[in-house]
Protein backbone atom coordinates (compact mmCIF):
# COMPACT_ATOMS: atom_id res chain seq x y z
CA UNK A 1 0.00 0.00 0.00
CA UNK A 2 3.29 2.36 0.02
CA UNK A 3 2.59 5.42 -2.55
CA UNK A 4 5.94 4.99 -3.61
CA UNK A 5 5.74 1.54 -4.91
CA UNK A 6 2.06 1.58 -5.82
CA UNK A 7 1.34 3.11 -9.43
CA UNK A 8 -2.14 3.59 -8.95
CA UNK A 9 -1.46 4.98 -5.30
CA UNK A 10 0.43 7.28 -7.31
CA UNK A 11 -2.51 8.18 -9.70
CA UNK A 12 -4.16 11.16 -8.41
CA UNK A 13 -0.26 12.94 -8.02
CA UNK A 14 0.87 12.33 -11.72
CA UNK A 15 -2.25 12.88 -13.25
CA UNK A 16 -2.64 16.36 -11.18
CA UNK A 17 1.29 17.31 -12.35
CA UNK A 18 0.34 16.94 -15.83
CA UNK A 19 -2.92 19.01 -15.04
CA UNK A 20 -0.45 21.50 -14.24
CA UNK A 21 2.43 21.00 -16.94
CA UNK A 22 -0.66 21.28 -19.68
CA UNK A 23 -1.69 24.65 -18.16
CA UNK A 24 1.47 25.59 -17.75
CA UNK A 25 1.91 25.32 -21.86
CA UNK A 26 5.91 25.17 -21.57
CA UNK A 27 8.26 24.38 -24.97
CA UNK A 28 11.00 23.40 -22.52
CA UNK A 29 12.72 19.71 -23.91
CA UNK A 30 12.53 18.82 -19.67
CA UNK A 31 8.55 19.90 -19.75
CA UNK A 32 7.83 18.09 -22.55
CA UNK A 33 9.77 15.37 -21.54
CA UNK A 34 7.75 15.05 -18.03
CA UNK A 35 4.55 15.57 -20.16
CA UNK A 36 5.14 12.31 -21.67
CA UNK A 37 6.83 10.63 -18.99
CA UNK A 38 3.29 11.22 -16.76
CA UNK A 39 1.29 10.43 -19.75
CA UNK A 40 3.05 7.12 -19.98
CA UNK A 41 3.06 6.48 -16.35
CA UNK A 42 -0.64 7.17 -16.01
CA UNK A 43 -1.57 4.76 -18.43
CA UNK A 44 0.33 2.45 -17.13
CA UNK A 45 -0.98 2.61 -13.70
CA UNK A 46 -4.41 3.06 -15.35
CA UNK A 47 -3.82 -0.65 -16.97
CA UNK A 48 -2.73 -2.42 -13.51
CA UNK A 49 -5.56 -0.95 -12.17
CA UNK A 50 -8.17 -2.08 -14.49
CA UNK A 51 -6.67 -5.35 -14.32
CA UNK A 52 -7.34 -5.40 -10.60
CA UNK A 53 -10.84 -4.31 -10.85
CA UNK A 54 -11.28 -7.10 -13.06
CA UNK A 55 -9.53 -9.73 -11.22
CA UNK A 56 -11.79 -8.19 -7.90
CA UNK A 57 -15.34 -8.53 -9.87
CA UNK A 58 -14.26 -12.13 -10.67
CA UNK A 59 -13.89 -12.56 -7.10
CA UNK A 60 -17.39 -11.37 -6.26
CA UNK A 61 -18.92 -13.15 -9.09
CA UNK A 62 -17.31 -16.49 -8.01
CA UNK A 63 -18.14 -15.95 -3.96
CA UNK A 64 -21.64 -14.88 -5.49
CA UNK A 65 -21.43 -18.24 -7.53
CA UNK A 66 -20.63 -20.69 -5.10
CA UNK A 67 -22.07 -19.59 -2.40
CA UNK A 68 -19.16 -18.92 -0.18
CA UNK A 69 -19.70 -16.32 2.36
CA UNK A 70 -15.86 -16.73 3.64
CA UNK A 71 -14.43 -15.68 0.06
CA UNK A 72 -17.33 -12.80 -0.45
CA UNK A 73 -15.76 -11.17 3.26
CA UNK A 74 -12.66 -11.34 1.27
CA UNK A 75 -14.24 -8.81 -1.35
CA UNK A 76 -15.67 -6.15 0.84
CA UNK A 77 -13.69 -3.29 2.40
CA UNK A 78 -12.49 -3.50 5.81
CA UNK A 79 -11.73 0.18 5.79
CA UNK A 80 -14.47 1.99 3.49
CA UNK A 81 -18.02 2.20 4.12
CA UNK A 82 -20.17 -0.40 2.88
CA UNK A 83 -23.80 -0.06 1.42
CA UNK A 84 -25.65 -3.38 -0.57
CA UNK A 85 -28.58 -2.71 -2.30
CA UNK A 86 -29.93 -6.52 -3.52
CA UNK A 87 -32.43 -6.52 -6.51
CA UNK A 88 -36.07 -5.23 -4.80
CA UNK A 89 -34.96 -4.87 -1.79
CA UNK A 90 -33.78 -1.58 0.65
CA UNK A 91 -30.01 -0.40 0.92
CA UNK A 92 -28.37 -1.95 3.75
CA UNK A 93 -25.30 0.41 5.20
CA UNK A 94 -22.48 -1.15 7.25
CA UNK A 95 -20.25 -4.18 6.89
CA UNK A 96 -21.56 -6.15 9.76
CA UNK A 97 -25.51 -6.11 7.67
CA UNK A 98 -24.23 -6.50 4.21
CA UNK A 99 -22.23 -9.54 5.34
CA UNK A 100 -25.52 -10.83 7.67
CA UNK A 101 -27.65 -10.47 3.96
CA UNK A 102 -25.00 -12.60 2.15
CA UNK A 103 -25.21 -15.15 4.46
CA UNK A 104 -29.15 -15.34 4.70
CA UNK A 105 -28.53 -15.02 0.43
CA UNK A 106 -26.40 -18.43 0.33
CA UNK A 107 -27.77 -20.42 3.51
CA UNK A 108 -31.40 -20.05 2.12
CA UNK A 109 -31.29 -20.31 -1.88
CA UNK A 110 -29.66 -22.41 -3.85
CA UNK A 111 -26.24 -21.88 -5.94
CA UNK A 112 -26.62 -20.56 -8.81
CA UNK A 113 -24.04 -18.58 -11.34
CA UNK A 114 -24.16 -15.07 -12.15
CA UNK A 115 -21.99 -13.79 -15.22
CA UNK A 116 -21.03 -10.07 -15.92
CA UNK A 117 -21.26 -8.95 -19.42
CA UNK A 118 -20.77 -5.40 -21.03
CA UNK A 119 -18.34 -4.51 -18.11
CA UNK A 120 -17.53 -0.79 -17.86
CA UNK A 121 -14.96 0.05 -15.75
CA UNK A 122 -13.72 3.94 -14.65
CA UNK A 123 -11.06 4.52 -12.42
CA UNK A 124 -11.56 7.75 -10.69
CA UNK A 125 -8.54 7.89 -8.26
CA UNK A 126 -8.39 5.34 -5.88
CA UNK A 127 -11.74 4.69 -6.74
CA UNK A 128 -13.29 2.28 -9.25
CA UNK A 129 -16.93 1.99 -10.56
CA UNK A 130 -18.38 -0.63 -12.51
CA UNK A 131 -21.27 -0.91 -14.44
CA UNK A 132 -22.08 -4.94 -15.77
CA UNK A 133 -25.32 -6.95 -16.87
CA UNK A 134 -25.46 -9.55 -14.60
CA UNK A 135 -26.61 -12.45 -16.58
CA UNK A 136 -28.57 -15.00 -14.52
CA UNK A 137 -29.89 -18.87 -15.88
CA UNK A 138 -32.81 -18.73 -17.58
CA UNK A 139 -31.57 -15.92 -19.61
CA UNK A 140 -32.77 -13.11 -16.71
CA UNK A 141 -30.47 -9.87 -16.54
CA UNK A 142 -29.69 -7.78 -13.56
CA UNK A 143 -28.43 -3.98 -14.27
CA UNK A 144 -25.49 -4.06 -11.62
CA UNK A 145 -22.80 -1.67 -10.39
CA UNK A 146 -20.40 -2.11 -8.14
CA UNK A 147 -18.05 0.29 -6.53
CA UNK A 148 -14.55 -0.78 -5.07
CA UNK A 149 -11.83 1.52 -3.52
CA UNK A 150 -7.75 0.70 -3.29
CA UNK A 151 -7.04 -0.56 0.00
CA UNK A 152 -3.80 -2.63 1.31
CA UNK A 153 -2.38 -2.73 -2.47
CA UNK A 154 -5.66 -4.26 -3.13
CA UNK A 155 -9.18 -3.17 -4.61
CA UNK A 156 -11.91 -3.67 -2.44
CA UNK A 157 -15.67 -3.39 -3.06
CA UNK A 158 -17.49 -0.32 -0.91
CA UNK A 159 -21.21 -0.64 -2.95
CA UNK A 160 -23.13 -3.25 -4.50
CA UNK A 161 -26.65 -2.32 -6.28
CA UNK A 162 -28.31 -4.90 -8.59
CA UNK A 163 -31.52 -3.85 -9.94
CA UNK A 164 -33.98 -6.41 -12.20
CA UNK A 165 -33.85 -5.48 -15.75
CA UNK A 166 -38.00 -5.78 -16.34
CA UNK A 167 -38.44 -3.83 -19.31
CA UNK A 168 -35.89 -4.08 -22.12
CA UNK A 169 -35.50 -1.36 -24.38
CA UNK A 170 -36.32 -2.05 -28.12
CA UNK A 171 -32.90 -0.29 -29.40
CA UNK A 172 -32.35 3.68 -29.71
CA UNK A 173 -35.44 5.74 -30.52
CA UNK A 174 -36.02 6.37 -33.60
CA UNK A 175 -36.30 9.72 -35.08
CA UNK A 176 -40.05 10.66 -36.12
CA UNK A 177 -40.94 10.55 -39.78
CA UNK A 178 -41.83 13.44 -41.95
CA UNK A 179 -45.51 14.95 -40.79
CA UNK A 180 -47.86 12.82 -42.30
CA UNK A 181 -51.51 15.06 -43.78
CA UNK A 182 -54.23 15.43 -41.86
CA UNK A 183 -56.82 12.92 -42.98
CA UNK A 184 -59.91 13.85 -43.95
CA UNK A 185 -63.17 13.52 -41.80
CA UNK A 186 -65.05 9.95 -42.05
Amino acid sequence: GDASSDPVLRLPQMEAELATLLEKKSRNDADKDRRLELKEAIKDAKNIAEFGVRRAQVRFYDAFSDGDVDSMDMVWSKEQAVRCIHPGMASLEGRDRVMNSWAQIFGSSPKFTIKPARVNIDICGLTAICSCIEETPGGGQIEALNVYHREGGDWRMTLHMASPIIIRQPGPPQPPGPPQPPRPPQ
